[in-house]
């Protein structure tokens, strides 16, 4: 399950990294794997309704739905987890410069609090991608790097 973050904030380098990274991932994932991507800012928009086969046309039309994204307002990244927590999917790709301003919840250690108590049983591993988020060790750095070790996932800086 691919979350990208299409805020405001990721404009420029950063979305443009953001789609690449979501890009080289979906272009080599197996045929054998079902995957899902929930594009967010304001709101979510997922690209399927459930999680499809990696088929050559379906990786073809997520990449026209990844290319396709626009920026919009906010940044509701405990809204667009939670929707993806609802995917019966193994792990979480979470693309964001680590900045949640709107939705329900946006304050990082509560989202990160919230989300791993909804995902105690469930397990799903939640690896983050943190875009262009500034010096290491800063608040939205930390926010990425703790949500992934308590979700069972690793995070990774793309730094454009």
């Amino acid at each position: 399950m691919f979350v990208i973050d299409t805020s405001g904030s990721m404009s420029g380098p950063r979305i443009f990294a953001a789609k690449r990274e979501l890009s080289r991932a979906i272009e080599e994932l197996p045929t054998d794997v079902e995957f899902n991507i929930i594009a967010f800012n304001v709101r979510n928009y997922p690209w399927q309704l459930k999680l499809m086969p990696a088929l050559p046309e379906n990786k073809q039309n997520a990449l026209y739905f990844v290319a396709a994204q626009g920026l919009g307002n906010a940044t509701a990244s405990y809204d667009a987890l939670e929707a993806a927590l609802q995917f019966d999917a193994e792990a979480i790709y979470f693309l964001t410069d680590g900045a949640p301003r709107g939705g329900r919840i946006t304050s990082p250690p509560m989202i990160v609090r919230t989300i791993t108590q909804t995902n105690q049983f469930r397990r799903m591993s939640i690896n983050s991608i943190g875009i262009g988020v500034g010096q290491p060790g800063n608040d939205f750095d930390s926010f990425l790097s703790t949500l992934a070790q308590q979700n069972f996932g690793e995070y990774q800086r793309v730094d454009q």
